[in-house]
């Protein structure tokens, strides 16, 4: 992606020069992820329904390495509030995360989340948003938006970052269309202080598009090109959905508050980039796109992976560096 006037694109932190990263992304391979979301539908659906039904349910943490919070949702979904000490912080974190909007949280997350409490001092909140098994991706952001209405009972607005990744990054990025649409109609609810989508995704709309997503396509270890195909269609689970909640990079991004976005220049989700930074540009918001050269799906929110700390400490500072005493 070329820098010019519409893009800002800084460089990341990355290890493709890293040996052990190579042998990492050989081992994805070996271990064809990408299979799983090749073929039909319902032959994607019942292969990550599998995965879910093995521990990726929510369950309430019974461990003593942070304090834990269920936060009943519209009564029936859950938001785990994680606090790593007793009394809660003024900062806070509102962190989402990806599967295609169909595949589970598992316990990693968890372990995630408190490196992140840990790592900026702050509280994180962590949606377990429905699934598009039986609901459509608009339900997913509604429910975000109600842990995000809870939080500004706890947390000044500006001390509130968003933080997500793959769709989960598309997620908090819809949830700012959400809010402006809401705005537009009498509501005054304030944006958070900071965004970092980590390889936030979306669907393809334009030619250019389609284009950039083929062309990454024979260097992304994780994602198929082909997903994007049925991704749409699983999101909107039968119903009317909005372009631009589903092609998340041609949303509605006015008030957006300052955005970080990280991609690895060798995943399909890259190809949104310029869309992305468009869309901010004509809504005359402030973004920054970090690029890691060579890197993978999601690479800057994977610190144990080889060469992936790096970025993940720039994102923990960014954090730290940006929230308010």
């Amino acid at each position: 992606m070329k820098q010019n006037k519409y893009v800002k694109v800084v460089s990341a932190p990355n290890g493709a020069h890293n040996p052990l990263n190579r042998v990492m992304k050989k081992a994805v391979k070996a271990a064809n992820i990408r299979r799983i979301l090749i073929g039909t539908k319902e032959e994607v659906l019942t292969r990550v329904s599998k995965m879910n039904a093995n521990n990726r349910q929510f369950t309430l943490p019974t461990d003593s390495k942070a304090h834990y919070i269920d936060h009943l949702i519209q009564g029936k979904y859950h938001c785990l509030e994680i606090n790593m000490t007793a009394k809660r912080k003024k900062k806070a974190v509102l962190f989402v995360f990806g599967g295609g909007m169909i595949i589970g949280s598992d316990k990693g997350d968890i372990a995630l989340s408190r490196k992140i409490a840990a790592a900026t001092n702050t509280d994180i909140w962590f949606p377990y948003y429905p699934l598009c098994h039986e609901h459509d991706m608009l339900e997913n952001v509604r429910m975000i938006f109600e842990c995000y209405t809870k939080m500004l009972h706890f947390y000044h607005p500006e001390n509130i970052v968003f933080l997500g990744f793959s769709s989960g990054g598309a997620l908090i990025l819809d949830l700012i269309t959400y809010i402006n649409e809401l705005n537009d109609s009498g509501r005054h609810i304030p944006m958070p202080g900071l965004l970092i989508p980590v390889s936030p995704a979306s669907i393809p709309v334009t030619e250019a598009e389609r284009e950039r997503v083929h062309k990454l396509d024979s260097r992304d270890v994780m994602i198929p090109a082909s997903y994007f195909d049925l991704a749409g269609d699983i999101m909107r689970h039968g119903h009317k959905i909005a372009e631009k909640y589903i092609a998340t990079a041609h949303g509605d991004f006015r008030n957006a508050p300052m955005t970080h976005f990280y991609y690895g220049s060798a995943e399909n989700v890259y190809a949104f980039a310029p869309s992305f930074a468009e869309s901010y540009r004509k809504a005359g918001a402030k973004y920054v796109i970090h690029v890691g050269k060579g890197m993978h799906h999601c690479y800057a929110l994977q610190p144990n992976l080889p060469g992936c700390k790096d970025a993940f400490d720039q994102i923990m500072q960014l954090i730290r560096s940006y929230q308010k005493d």
